[in-house]
């Protein structure tokens, strides 16, 4: 087995775990893997740092580093574990043309793919699996087409250009992917010594996009400064914010600004339901959490998890004594009479920049029209620190007493919990491919999110 190190040693010493990542590269027309030369054929592999693996741009620069050719990623195929000294396994795709690799590389027909020895028995089913997918072709529309090795890059940078204008050469246009997975994909563009920020969303996440330009047009201070919209594609081109976000800040001061901030975004769409709604944004109410953790405790066999369903249907059985309790939550929570209004659904510090000192919110993917708790209640800093939620709330006292607002705002802890539960199997994992290192993750949330909703119910119990 041959591992080539990263060519990017700025975190060497950092105290950071390493893992090691396999690459199973293809030719641009999808026939062909790269392999090592020396030996039995192999797949390249490089050490990078063991971070949350859509994080992709050190993989991609030591793939490409060491093969002398320009690739992007397709999709990750196995997470893997430093652990347990098992690779991750990424599938990508030649940018070009490709006919000669570096020293120690070759190309090898893809219906040879049985000749590698360095895949374990699972990684080998995954990738038979991949060489399958990508012959196949992504049919009419995929779901997410940057996962298909077509000429998805090409059109970015087309697209690119025509918005930024005047016309000139796409090829003048620098793409470095920053994050790719089932649920988005994130690159930086280099253009004219000008940086932009491009963000892609797969079609169940079709009215991101839009909500972020609605929210933009209203609460330009805390949104990102958006060059281009394609609602359509689910694209975005913004304008560069910097890489400091709230949880690397951590302070106080900005995380009261920043709820300030969501408050403030919240009463503004108070009366414009219907809008959103017209725009494709669900309207998620308590009756229907209620109605679902039913539904999901008569038939947990039938959610159709891949990967999670043991768990889930345990975490169930943790909740089935406290459904009652959850009506009770509901009919609190509504009792208190905030509007149903524009809510985040997964805002948390990864997602709030800082631009210029003050906070800026990204990623409406998840909104929905729902009660505007919901999303402070998720908070793991909100939940730690009575001063967020305070400052939170107070931006509510036009509707109830603060007293009130905040009984309600711990009601609503278990109740988020389970409506976010609910939007994670519906809305996500059940619009994902299976076999899927993606869905797997995003399965694991449900259960996680189940038990914490048992836990906020016993808790109610115990008061």
């Amino acid at each position: 087995m041959t591992v080539l190190e990263s060519s990017n040693s700025d975190h060497h010493g950092s105290g950071e775990a390493y893992i090691s990542a396999q690459a199973l590269v293809f030719s641009k027309d999808g026939r062909k893997i790269a392999v090592t030369t020396r030996g039995n054929p192999t797949l390249p592999e490089v050490r990078v740092l063991d971070r949350f693996y859509p994080e992709i741009e050190e993989f991609v620069r030591a793939v490409s580093h060491h093969l002398r050719i320009d690739v992007r990623v397709l999709r990750c195929l196995d997470r893997g574990s430093v652990e347990d000294e098992y690779p991750r396994l990424y599938s990508l795709v030649a940018s070009g043309d490709a006919d000669h690799l570096g020293d120690s590389f070759s190309w090898m027909d893809s219906a040879q793919i049985c000749r590698l020895s360095n895949p374990g028995d699972s990684q080998m089913a995954s990738i038979l699996l991949e060489c399958e997918r990508v012959s196949s072709g992504p049919g009419a529309r995929a779901a997410v087409p940057w996962e298909w090795p077509v000429g998805w890059g090409d059109d970015v940078r087309e697209w690119v250009c025509g918005q930024i204008g005047p016309p000139f050469d796409p090829d003048k246009v620098t793409l470095t992917s920053i994050r790719s997975w089932s649920i988005s994909t994130v690159a930086r563009i280099d253009v004219r010594s000008r940086r932009l920020f491009f963000k892609a969303s797969p079609r169940f996440f079709a009215t991101e996009a839009v909500i972020t330009h609605v929210v933009a047009d209203r609460f330009p201070e805390i949104s990102p400064k958006l060059v281009a919209v394609d609602r359509e594609q689910g694209w975005m081109l913004m304008e560069d914010l910097g890489d400091l976000t709230l949880g690397a800040a951590d302070n106080v001061d900005l995380w009261c600004e920043a709820m300030r901030a969501l408050a403030e975004v919240q009463t503004g769409f108070a009366g414009d339901t219907g809008r959103l709604e017209r725009l494709g944004l669900e309207r998620r109410s308590t009756s229907i959490i209620c109605s679902t953790l039913r539904e999901w405790m008569r038939d947990p066999s039938g959610l159709g998890l891949s990967y999670e369903a043991d768990r889930t249907e345990k975490a169930l059985a943790r909740l089935v004594t406290h459904v009652e309790l959850v009506d009770e939550l509901c009919a609190l929570v509504d009792s208190v009479g905030l509007p149903s209004t524009l809510d985040h659904g997964d805002l948390d510090a990864g997602n709030i920049f800082v631009r210029d000192g003050s906070p800026v919110i990204m990623d409406w993917s998840d909104a929905s029209i729902s009660n505007p708790l919901f999303t402070p209640a998720l908070i793991a800093q909100v939940s730690r620190n009575p001063l967020l939620a305070g400052v939170f709330l107070e931006c509510w006292t036009g509707f109830a007493p603060l007293n009130r607002l905040e009984e309600a705002f711990e009601a609503s802890k278990p109740i988020a919990a389970l409506e976010r539960a609910f939007h994670y199997r519906s809305n996500i994992v059940s619009r994902l491919d299976s076999p899927s290192v993606d869905r797997a993750v995003l399965e694991s949330y449900i259960p996680e999110l189940l038990d914490l909703a048992a836990r906020g119910l016993e808790r109610h119990r115990q008061l």
